[in-house]
């Protein structure tokens, strides 16, 4: 009886081993080799230069939580970051977007932090301050239906040269872009009212260039 139960675990492990023969651990799924990433348990991060509403400069890590793109003409990614290094621990929650970028011209096709395209599931999070006007003069949906949209439709080659949302030097630290936005009516609805503006930009930089490397 204990010989039959051994060969039957061992017969098990054999299996078990063999399935998982294909399985792929580590960042090399996801990066090099011409492989498309599926989805993934492991975070990959992002390295970028977070900023704060007084110009305060700090680097920081964006996280890739989750890389679909097998079998389709763009990829999905999870991306979670801080929101704010300036207020209080108890709510210094991270924003989490969901968003999606196409191969061959590399462009955000949907920016969201809430649905996915579908609708079906709510991947997204908005981890920033409430947005009540009289907090910092632009709320959620005003993001949602002015400043999204400017991102939409812009690859890395668009964004490069941009690291702030304004035309001058940002609140006078000699942080200043390269690149000149044109949508001036815009960058003077948002400017001075949420610093969420370019951290976003710098963070999807960041995740169009690993895009870029790896498809």
């Amino acid at each position: 009886m204990k010989k039959l139960t051994l060969l039957m675990i061992t017969f098990t492990m054999v299996l078990l081993l063999s399935a998982c023969s294909d399985a792929c651990v580590g960042p090399t799924c996801t990066a090099g080799s011409g492989s498309e990433p599926d989805a993934s348990e492991l975070d990959f991060v992002l390295p970028f230069v977070h900023i704060n509403g007084e110009a305060h400069e700090t680097d920081k890590n964006a996280y890739i939580l989750f890389e679909y793109g097998k079998l389709r003409d763009f990829v999905k990614y999870q991306v979670a970051y801080l929101a704010c290094t300036c207020r209080s621990a108890t709510v210094n929650y991270w924003n989490v977007a969901f968003v999606e970028i196409t191969k061959g011209t590399n462009e955000i096709q949907l920016l969201s932090f809430g649905p996915d395209s579908d609708g079906h599931y709510n991947p997204g999070s908005w981890g920033d301050s409430s947005g009540a006007p009289e907090q910092n003069g632009v709320t959620r949906e005003d993001f949602e239906s002015d400043f999204i949209p400017w991102l939409v439709g812009k690859t890395y080659e668009d964004l490069e040269g941009i690291s702030v949302f304004t035309n001058s030097d940002y609140l006078s630290s000699g942080i200043k872009n390269t690149t000149n936005i044109e949508e001036t009516d815009l960058i003077d609805a948002f400017t001075g009212t949420s610093v969420s503006t370019n951290n976003m930009i710098r963070v999807m930089k960041e995740l169009l260039k690993y895009h870029e490397a790896n498809y």
